[in-house]
């Protein structure tokens, strides 16, 4: 097992850069993507820088470096390592850190506040090693920078940078924020000075930027990064600039371009999002209202049911009432009273029917009314 892999081993971290599945990344949130981009970075880094040797301590430039997480990693594997931000609450916050270790690891590491541009305080030919950690991308001059690692660094050094490749996340972030503001002032934006600082990085406009100074060993792609390891030139070879070539340029254009594209998509996405958890509520709605007539419409079937079970029981009583005796005897009055053609008259009938008496019969329990009494017809004399 390698000095790298008991460092990883111990840390409880894989040295491989791809340890991270792609499509787990594309699932995660946003904040978990980058962070397993940052981390990739870090390891990638560390394995890529000269490791130390018993007796051997290898001096290690951390130029930007943030809180300190490199700085103390590479310091607890055995690295001399000199840390060097412009923000002095991040080098506040790196000494804290360094607080909190093992007094042999926290010895080997020194933080200072600095700016890339001007290292004064810093010895010609000082370092082993040097670290440019996406810095290259928004300094105010990477040529005067480079120039101050070339200075540092001792003849045949090592020098591991890390670069945003083409638009990165950070340049749509204040291009986006800078459009919502002008939409909003109906005035151009101030764009802030990290704003014009933001570089966009590719192959060539990167090799241009450092070769003349630095001959790159390797350069790859790391996670929309570009990463790359260079040795120190004794000799200048050609003069360092930043410049994107007519192909660059045009597929900068044409990212910038797809990047617009995708943000359009992305809304759309949103929206069409929006409005079907819309219609989802809606269609929860519609089941509610749905499984509601359905209750109202069986409780009507059975009151329907029930109202012809009655109508049943009506009909069966109006038969039994029509075979009875009573009233066949009501309708051999009727028509005695009431010959067939004739018709009867209400206030004839109503007065008679309310005097009459009625009779309950036997067996069948109906009252009826009691007919009149019969009257015989007087005598007529005899001629």
């Amino acid at each position: 097992m390698t000095d790298d892999q008991v460092f990883h081993a111990r840390h409880g971290t894989d040295a491989s850069p791809a340890r991270h599945d792609p499509a787990n990344v594309h699932a995660a949130p946003a904040t978990e993507a980058r962070e397993a981009r940052h981390l990739d970075r870090v390891h990638w880094i560390l394995d890529h820088l000269p490791a130390s040797r018993p007796g051997r301590p290898v001096a290690v430039l951390d130029l930007g470096c943030d809180d300190g997480e490199l700085s103390l990693l590479l310091a607890e594997r055995g690295d001399r390592v000199t840390g060097i931000d412009v923000e002095p609450p991040a080098i506040a916050h790196a000494r804290r850190r360094r607080d909190r270790l093992p007094a042999d690891v926290a010895s080997r590491t020194d933080f200072t506040v600095g700016d890339g541009h001007g290292l004064d305080g810093v010895p010609d030919c000082s370092f082993d090693a040097a670290v440019a950690g996406e810095i290259l991308d928004r300094v105010g001059d990477p040529v005067q920078v480079l120039g101050e690692l070339h200075r540092t660094l001792r003849p045949g050094a090592t020098l591991v940078f890390t670069v945003p490749y083409g638009v990165s996340e950070e340049v749509l972030r204040l291009a986006h924020a800078g459009s919502t503001e002008q939409a909003e002032d109906d005035e151009p934006a101030a764009v802030s000075p990290d704003a014009e600082r933001r570089r966009v990085f590719y192959h060539g406009s990167l090799r241009h930027l450092v070769e003349p100074l630095f001959e790159i060993r390797e350069l790859t792609v790391l996670r929309r990064h570009l990463a790359g390891v260079a040795v120190r030139r004794d000799e200048q070879r050609g003069t360092p600039g930043f410049a994107l070539s007519r192909a660059e340029t045009a597929f900068l254009q044409r990212e910038r371009h797809l990047h617009r594209e995708i943000g359009e998509l992305r809304a759309r996405c949103a929206e069409m999002a929006a409005r079907q958890s819309t219609l989802m509520r809606a269609g929860e709605d519609l089941l509610d209202r749905n499984a509601e007539l359905r209750a109202e419409a069986t409780r009507l079937r059975h009151r329907v049911n029930h109202l012809e079970g009655r109508l049943a029981e009506y009909r069966e009583l109006i038969a039994r009432l029509r075979r009875s005796r009573a009233w066949r005897l009501i309708t051999a009055y009727r028509r005695v009273r009431y010959p067939a053609g004739g018709k009867v008259d209400s206030r004839e009938v109503e007065p008679v029917a309310a005097k009459r008496p009625m009779v309950i019969t036997g067996s069948t329990g109906v009252a009826t009314p009691a007919l009149p009494a019969r009257t015989e017809a007087p005598a007529t004399p005899a001629k």
